[in-house]
């Protein structure tokens, strides 16, 4: 790296004695406000370097770090440029450590300024320093020191404000927690709720004892100068995606004081005295108290409409419905039970914290930024499942109507609230941009709330927004200091010796911001259409597909002979919303579908698949899924050979959830292609790839191993049971090694944090995401098997494969597994998942419509005929219809030839018992089920008797 040149004339003086450089630091800042000539050629004469080692000789000296502070303040408020030759000094290690002497509060409060500053340009560098284990505990020091003073509330909002810059990472997340600053959070926000006078009076006198008791637990309330919004938005970052982090948010001892949770209550009438001592209930003891909460009553009245059950009476099946593909790229949130209906009586322990309607009452009588936080916190909470079920009226009544009104261009003009402090978050984004990103959370999902949203015009809103975020900001140029000036124009981004550019590292701060508000507005613009038409029409004729085109282009970075450079395109973020956008308009199947034809969504999708980003590559490949169904008037375009061979690659990745998709994307490809096209996927992927796919138990994969990475198989744990497949001895079309997005060695990186990777780059899967692989490859082969050249394609796979095998792998996948427990009588038998039986049983469907020789080699294999029939008392209605389908593919005449090797299968299926468990099916509860058993034994019984 090229020295600094050491500074000159006034800068030489800070080495005199303590009192000097005191004064000459005052004079340098004073020297460099407001003018940027003079800060670069401090930078080019050694300031910083300069500056550190004074820091380390200067004994803590108060002073000393103000002013060093604040010149750090005014050289990171000049952008990237300025701020990235910090990291060549360990100036900003200094500073944090120093934090941890217990200094006074001013000089505290201008520390944290600084690192805020800083924070703006460096977030990812700043937040490794900050959350050290060395260094983690000074945000809890900092908040727990909070007094009356105004200083010391200053500090905690500071510092507040430095997390939620700084705060990405998951595994910072959960150091944080454990240090106990979400516990110091919390009672900072109880301390709001007691100074507002809201703690809830208690129900009966013994528990006004019980307050007396514990009102000295209370916390201290906050003072009127004191601000709620640097908490709420702290609280939404830690609890972000997390259930585990926030049920203890939920749970913190705090809020049972300021907000305790109030039990039915009942009349002393209702109570009775038994003979033994023991008092008990009535028979007609109703409860006094019918709500959780007391702001229930000081929130507006929403009926609650029970669609699903009549009465208040539960559904008659207790079988659930199976989960959908989600419709959206914004994280899953943890699955949880069911919650019992209304009307059904719920244990004490799933009462609902008082924090809930809290939360909603502030939103209701909130403006601003305060409103939109406490929403934004509310979201979080409901997209976990930790709000009751019978809140979500309350949400589409109240909260989205609230949220889109945020979205109008004129919101933020209305806002008059006196408590109001400011119209900018932590992040620097004004409010009324964090709108969309916490509406398109809340909504995703529920087609009523989407309803709501659609009528109150969010579209309308939305669409404008994304074309304002284009029209104000297209481009980011700036200069940037260097040791060295460049002499020579460069397509690449601008180094740093020693340093890890990511490109999202640099934008600036505004056009971070811009990105973040785009990225929203495409994220509720995907999650308010993903069901009806009718939305996506109007997302289309509001003009929005044009600008959701443009979102597809990554950011792309020149850098000029100048010693400029200039950012353009989008961050990875921005791509991905706008491809879950793409998705949700590609399911259109009326007019829509010719404006997406004319807007050529298909090549940016095609681009985007070869990006160095794993995840834009997943949602690209998730988008082409959708460009590759039947019907799709753009499955010609994605169905060229440079995109199967694409495909195929992803399908051998090390990524499950790469694999998963592209695996699905094939799978629509293939269906009712030519056979040209069916027998390139097969090469490519390589038989005897897939059947080692298939043929291997997930329950078999050991720990942190990818299958079909590797050129081995996988021996079966349980040792009781036999394997039924043997190493195929043509391995040489299977993939030995990772892709290259496990390799991230470069110099520059996407803008995702590695946390943000994790998914997708390791190699530790699940047995769940190995199960729905294996699905979907099953898939795969059942959409090869049907069609026109369905029995080619038969012949051709299995005799790759080898029949035997092939055919004892169907039988494997359906039998039942012995799982192994502690002792060998323990042990226990579970049936194969469903998922699997119902995918296996469609491939023998399709295997049994196509050439007699496949016919009688399924009919006279016994052994699997004897385990399909097992089947035909399954709970799922699919898989007896499929049982009789079979059946019937085996015995159904094609000409008049056939009719002889017909009753000779016929046969075969009645000496297994098939007969019998036919006439069963044609009293089944479901009508499909009964008629084609009917066909079945109307087939069978002609033939026997002929």
């Amino acid at each position: 790296m090229a020295s600094m040149k050491r500074p000159t004339s006034t800068f030489l003086l800070l080495l005199t004695d303590n009192p000097s450089r005191i004064a000459h630091l005052k004079k340098i800042k004073h020297d460099l406000t407001g003018h940027v000539s003079r800060k670069a050629d401090a930078l080019n004469n050694g300031l910083i370097p300069l500056i550190a080692d004074l820091l380390q000789s200067s004994q803590n000296n108060d002073q000393v770090y103000s002013h060093a502070a604040q010149i750090l303040a005014l050289l990171a408020h000049e952008g990237l440029h300025f701020a990235y030759p910090l990291l060549d000094t360990n100036i900003l290690l200094i500073l944090i450590s120093y934090l941890h002497t217990s200094p006074p509060l001013k000089t505290t409060l201008t520390v944290l300024r600084a690192l805020v500053a800083i924070a703006q340009h460096i977030p990812l560098h700043l937040a490794t320093l900050l959350y050290a284990d060395a260094h983690i505990h000074c945000f809890t020091s900092i908040l727990d020191a909070a007094s009356t003073e105004l200083v010391s509330h200053q500090a905690c909002d500071a510092a507040l404000t430095l997390l939620c810059k700084t705060l990405t990472l998951e595994q910072h997340k959960r150091a944080l927690v454990d240090s106990g600053l979400l516990a110091s959070i919390c009672t900072r926000l109880a301390s709001f709720v007691v100074a507002q006078g809201l703690v809830p009076p208690p129900p009966s006198p013994e528990a006004i004892h019980h307050q007396i008791q514990s009102s000295q637990d209370l916390p201290e309330p906050a003072p009127s100068f004191a601000h709620l919004s640097p908490v709420l938005e702290s609280l939404s970052i830690l609890i972000q995606g997390s259930k585990s982090r926030a049920k203890l948010f939920l749970a913190n001892p705090a809020f049972e004081l300021a907000l305790p949770i109030l039990r039915d209550d009942f009349s002393p009438s209702d109570i009775r005295r038994g003979p033994w001592g023991i008092n008990y209930f009535s028979g007609t003891a109703v409860p006094q108290v019918l709500v959780t909460s007391p702001f229930d009553s000081l929130l507006p009245f929403v009926p609650v409409s029970n669609k699903n059950n009549h009465a208040g009476f539960p559904p008659l099946s207790s079988v659930q419905p199976v989960p959908k593909r989600r419709t959206s790229f914004i994280p899953a949130s943890t699955p949880e039970l069911p919650q019992l209906p209304l009307g059904q009586v719920v244990s004490e322990d799933e009462q609902e914290p008082s924090l809930i309607p809290w939360l909603l009452y502030t939103l209701r009588e909130s403006r601003g930024k305060r409103r939109l936080l406490a929403a934004k916190l509310l979201v979080h909470l409901y997209s976990l499942n930790l709000v009751k079920q019978f809140r979500t009226a309350t949400f589409a009544s109240l909260v989205v109507p609230l949220l889109v009104r945020m979205l109008e261009a004129g919101y933020a003009r209305m806002d008059d609230s006196p408590h109001s402090t400011g119209s900018l978050l932590c992040s620097g984004l004004h409010y009324t941009r964090a709108v969309p990103a916490v509406l398109a959370m809340l909504i995703m999902d529920d087609p009523e709330m989407q309803r709501v949203a659609v009528e109150g015009k969010a579209i309308a809103s939305l669409a404008t927004g994304l074309r304002l975020s284009f029209e104000t900001l297209t481009t980011d140029t700036a200069g940037h200091w260097h040791p060295r000036q460049s002499h020579t124009a460069d397509t690449k981004p601008p180094q740093w010796p020693g340093k890890t550019v990511r490109l999202n590292d640099l934008a600036s701060c505004v056009m971070r911001q811009e990105m973040e508000f785009r990225t929203g507005c495409l994220q509720a613009i995907g999650a308010i259409a993903p069901f009806n038409d009718d939305y996506r029409k109007e997302i289309c004729d509001q003009g929005a597909l044009k600008y959701i085109m443009s979102a597809l282009e990554p950011y792309e970075v020149q850098t000029a002979s100048d010693g400029k450079f200039a950012l353009y395109g989008n961050s990875a973020a921005v791509v991905l919303a706008a491809c879950g956008a793409v998705r949700v308009l590609t399911r259109s199947v009326q007019a829509l579908r010719t404006k997406l034809v004319e807007a050529e969504v298909a090549k940016p999708i095609i681009q985007l698949m070869s990006s160095s980003d794993p995840e834009v590559r997943i949602a690209a490949t998730m988008v082409l899924a959708n460009l590759a169904i039947d019907f799709s008037p753009m499955k010609d375009g994605v169905s060229e050979s440079t995109v199967v061979k694409k495909l195929c690659e992803q399908a051998h990745s090390a990524s499950a959830r790469l694999r998963l998709e592209s695996l699905w994307a094939l799978k629509q490809l293939v269906l009712n292609a030519n056979k040209k096209l069916k027998q390139e996927v097969v090469d490519e992927l390589g038989s005897s790839w897939m059947k080692l796919l298939i043929k291997t138990d997930p329950v078999d994969i050991p720990d942190g191993e990818v299958i079909g990475l590797v050129e081995r198989d996988y021996p079966p744990l349980n040792v009781y049971r036999t394997p039924t497949a043997q190493r195929s001895t043509n391995s040489s079309d299977i993939i030995m090694g990772h892709d290259s997005d496990t390799e991230p060695d470069v110099a520059i990186e996407s803008d995702h944090s590695s946390s943000d990777l994790i998914g997708s780059l390791s190699v530790r899967h699940t047995v769940e995401d190995d199960l729905e692989i294996q699905a979907q490859l099953l898939d795969l082969l059942r959409n090869l098997f049907c069609g026109e050249n369905a029995s080619d394609l038969v012949r051709y796979i299995l005799d790759e494969m080898g029949s035997e095998d092939f055919f004892k792998i169907m039988l494997d996948r359906l039998r039942p597994r012995t799982q192994p427990g502690p002792t060998r009588k323990e042990n226990y038998t579970a049936p194969a998942p469903t998922v699997i039986v119902t995918r296996v049983l469609y491939i023998i469907v399709h295997v049994a419509a196509c050439e007699p020789r496949w016919r009688n080699v399924i009919a006279y294999n016994h052994a699997l005929m004897k385990q399909i029939l097992t089947f035909t008392s399954h709970t799922d209605r699919e898989i007896r219809a499929q049982c009789c389908w079979i059946a019937i593919n085996l015995t159904y005449e094609d000409d008049a030839s056939d009719g002889l090797a017909c009753r000779h299968r016929a046969l075969e299926l009645q000496k297994v018992g098939f007969v019998l468990s036919l006439r069963k099916l044609e009293g089944d509860p479901d009508l499909n089920v009964r008629e084609r058993a009917k066909s079945a034994i109307h087939l069978m019984t002609k033939l026997i008797a002929s």
